[in-house]
């Protein structure tokens, strides 16, 4: 018996969502389990071959947007002849404006209907927070598993009556994928013309929510006291919330222009995680951010906002700073932090198994949880 999955959530462009259900679909057994994917752009999701490659079908459903109409007839006819197909449905989401999915998933019989948040916070129109708000009371009647990435993504997604009954499915990662690499370090430090600087990270989406404008500012502080010190910003530009201008600016206004690199999206993160000395992320909300698990399996120092979960911490070399902390408070705490030596590979491996964010034990437990839905399905076949 092979349990079949719809998954959505993937998107053209490598994100946290994205990497997180890359990390457990390479690592599902799939003499057991067959995921296949829902898009919602004609473009290639990232790792779309390398989905296809693997026996994966991926399915184009178009989003409301100007044509409603043939909207909901192009979703009824998927359902109707493709969807009932499927055991589960698992629906990735950071808010939840629409519940279409999950609503034809339960009209046309898919009887495990899943839905994980992956933020703590909502960001869009007052229309679309409406909606969201408006679904939020849905879900009780819509799904039946509810999953988050943290206690507090769980708070913002879920309802009172269905919160107890959250899982947390942690963001785990392939350790070994993110191990520092001392030769890594000495070809892109080398590349980069910093061999003898202190380096300081960040990567993100250039947007409202990872704050990397203010993080410009600690850096510029920090400078000061420390002539030496890099930046390199990893991450896309964003759409409407884009920072990228605003950054551009301070950088410019700073006179560091020589000190900061916008690197845009990068694939080989062991690389440049290895590269730095210290990973900074003071985002304004998070649901539980991969890239600074990433961080940790690098050995990293990590300063990260308090409006990060505590979740978040793996090794004891992160730190959570207020956003309400001046500016001053924070650069003070980069010149400490960037100079701590890394973690070592045993005490991040120990402490990745013990909290949870290894891949192949977390994919077991995620695995059972699935399973425990067909035991008495799969018995009788």
């Amino acid at each position: 018996m092979v349990y079949k999955i719809l998954m959505t959530g993937m998107s053209p462009v490598l994100a946290g969502t994205e990497t997180f259900i890359m990390n457990y679909y390479r690592h599902l057994d799939s003499s057991i389990f067959q995921v296949d994917f829902i898009k919602r752009t004609k473009e290639p999701i990232v790792f779309e071959d390398e989905i296809i490659s693997k026996g994966s079908k991926v399915y184009y459903l178009p989003r409301k947007g100007k044509n409603p109409l043939k909207y909901m007839r192009e979703l009824r006819e998927f359902f109707a002849t493709e969807g009932k197909k499927y055991d589960a449905i698992w629906y990735n989401a950071m808010a939840i404006p629409n519940l279409d999915l999950l609503e034809y998933a339960k009209k046309y019989g898919i009887k495990t209907r899943i839905i994980h948040s992956h933020s703590s916070m909502f960001k869009g129109n007052t229309i679309r927070q409406i909606l969201h708000n408006v679904n939020r009371s849905k879900l009780p009647k819509t799904a039946t598993h509810f999953f988050a990435c943290s206690g507090i993504a769980a708070d913002y997604m879920f309802p009172d009556e269905i919160r107890s009954s959250a899982q947390i499915i942690q963001n785990a990662i392939d350790v070994e994928s993110f191990s520092f690499s001392e030769k890594d370090r000495l070809d892109l430090r080398t590349e980069l013309g910093w061999n003898d600087c202190k380096v300081i990270g960040n990567v993100g989406r250039l947007d409202i929510q990872k704050n990397q404008p203010f993080l410009i500012d600690v850096f510029n502080e920090a400078c000061k006291k420390n002539p030496n010190l890099r930046l390199v910003i990893i991450g896309k530009v964003a759409g409407a919330n884009s920072t990228v201008d605003l950054i551009k600016e301070k950088i410019k206004s700073y006179g560091i222009e020589d000190k900061v690199l916008l690197a845009g999206s990068q694939n080989d993160m062991k690389k440049w995680l290895s590269s730095l000395d210290l990973f900074v992320l003071p985002s304004i909300f998070e649901g539980l951010p991969l890239s600074a698990v990433e961080a940790q399996a690098n050995g990293l120092p990590v300063l990260v906002s308090d409006a990060v979960t505590k979740e978040l911490k793996i090794l004891d070399s992160i730190r959570y700073l207020s956003l309400n902390d001046t500016i001053d408070v924070w650069a003070k705490n980069i010149l400490e932090l960037v100079e701590i030596p890394r973690s070592s590979e045993l005490e991040i491996k120990e402490m990745f198994k013990l909290k949870g964010f290894e891949i192949e034990t977390q994919a077991l437990t995620l695995q059972n949880i699935l399973l425990g839905e067909l035991n008495e399905k799969i018995s009788d076949c």
